[in-house]
């Protein structure tokens, strides 16, 4: 059952950050390509992306602490987190497939987090993806 749980968690999360940026990416996009200048959108993107990202990543530091403190489905080798940011550092870390984390998760939290470094490296790849295009656009219309 705890599997089960694992799994539905990991949709969630996989899930819920991608229609997140599909549709933050969407409204970036329309913004930037109305601004009448590039610089100034260029930044106000920059920082959307950063914020977005940091939102994905606290979706990831809320279902790790829903599945370590709430539904028990692992631990973290023992270590107690005892505050949010322990949780969002983890899930930073683990997002942005850094992999120095001296905390190893065991029991069916295992599965949550070997997802999350795969999801946020396509999401992170996207937000690069979009910014390039976005460049290439305003260089091609020479703003």
């Amino acid at each position: 059952m705890n599997m089960l749980i694992a799994i539905a968690l990991t949709f969630v999360a996989v899930i819920g950050s991608s229609s997140l940026h599909y549709e933050a990416i969407q409204r970036l996009d329309r913004l930037a390509r109305r601004s009448s200048g590039a610089y100034p959108a260029l930044l106000f993107v920059i920082c959307g992306l950063v914020a977005l990202h940091l939102v994905e990543i606290g979706i990831y530091a809320a279902i790790f602490h829903l599945a370590d403190q709430t539904l028990a489905l692992g631990d973290f080798d023992g270590k107690a987190f005892p505050s949010t940011m322990d949780y969002f550092y983890y899930a930073a870390e683990a997002y942005a497939s850094l992999g120095y984390n001296n905390v190893i998760p065991i029991g069916e939290m295992r599965l949550v987090t070997s997802i999350a470094p795969l999801n946020g490296l396509l999401l992170l790849t996207w937000s690069g993806s979009f910014l390039f295009s976005l460049v290439e656009d305003w260089r091609g219309k020479g703003k």
